[in-house]
């Protein structure tokens, strides 16, 4: 009986000790998932106060815009206090940037083609050369600007016959890549790194200069606004009649506060020496109607990025066009 007796004690001491670790592990398992739960809840808390910083960025930017858009004499001068002057606010944990820049100094990819009646777009010939033009002059070797033009121009217009030099299906199914194209507008400047010929560097070389504004509508480009490291866009919209550092010197040359009227500009010795008549102008204005605005919130440890680009009407009344927000670790 002792022996036996013995054996069944040990038995459920056994069984205790393995009810312990189970029990154990099991309340380690607790313990783990509400600190994974605490953490997540903590870090949607650090996102969530991000996003409201970055809405309230947003909508006081676009107020500033306004102000600033009031006095006519004042909102488009070369050195106007809201053009392309990044504003920092320090907040606890961090900092809020804030930048407003002209959308109309750029160059708009979706003005490659142009719509009919039906909605369908069909390559716009004069915007592809362009286009081209630009390319070039950001350094880009002439044979490869003409495949990324005409192979932009592809990748937006409704058909899918090739341009000349153009990339249409059958060449991204070659490559093996996972997708046609597009044949619609682009929805943003990055969808441009999906086109044939586009590559890493060309890219970066390009993005500074251009935009993806819906519609296929180009904008003038406003000469009282336009900075000297745009001096391309200048260039490539007088089909090269300028040089870049032609063009620079025009803008350097700009009144202090910029021209009244776009028949001074055109009135200047630099720009009658062109010999350009009404017809060959290109769309160069004094004022804007469309503005981007970029805010960045770093806070806690992550990065709140919100991009909008909106119109102004006469009215003084904010139009949202587009709108792109992220967290970034």
């Amino acid at each position: 009986m002792t022996a036996r007796a013995d054996k069944q004690a040990g038995a459920a001491l056994i069984t205790a000790i393995l009810l312990v670790a189970l029990m154990s592990s099991l309340a380690l398992a607790i313990a783990s998932g509400m600190r994974l739960s605490l953490r997540q809840a903590a870090n949607m808390d650090v996102r969530d106060q991000a996003h409201w910083y970055g809405l309230g960025a947003r909508d006081y930017a676009e107020v500033l815009l306004l102000r600033a858009l009031d006095d006519s004499s004042e909102a488009f001068r070369p050195d106007a206090g809201w053009l392309n002057t990044p504003r920092v606010f320090p907040i606890d944990g961090g900092e809020i940037t804030g930048e407003i820049r002209d959308a109309h100094n750029c160059f708009n990819p979706n003005a490659l083609v142009t719509a009919d009646a039906q909605g369908r777009l069909a390559t716009n010939p004069d915007q592809q050369r362009q286009f081209e033009r630009l390319l070039t002059q950001t350094g880009i070797a002439a044979g490869q600007a003409i495949q990324i033009a005409a192979a932009t121009a592809d990748w937006v217009d409704s058909d899918l016959r090739p341009v000349t030099s153009g990339a249409e299906d059958e060449v991204y199914l070659r490559d093996q890549r996972t997708y046609r194209t597009g044949n619609t507008y682009l929805s943003e400047v990055e969808e441009l790194r999906a086109v044939a010929g586009v590559t890493a560097d060309a890219y970066l070389r390009v993005a500074p200069l251009i935009c993806a504004f819906p519609g296929a509508h180009p904008l003038a480009l406003n000469i009282n606004t336009l900075r000297l490291d745009q001096a391309p866009l200048m260039v490539a919209a007088l089909n090269g009649a300028l040089t870049r550092a032609e063009a620079e010197t025009v803008l350097l040359q700009r009144p202090a506060a910029g021209y009244a009227d776009i028949e001074a500009f055109w009135a200047t010795d630099s720009m009658r020496a062109l010999e350009l008549d009404s017809a060959e102008r290109p769309e160069i204005g004094v004022t804007s109607r469309y503005f981007e605005i970029e805010i960045t919130v770093q806070y806690a440890g992550i990065r709140y990025a919100l991009r909008e680009q909106v119109q102004v009407s006469g009215g003084r009344q904010v139009t949202r066009v587009t709108q792109r927000h992220g967290i970034f670790l």
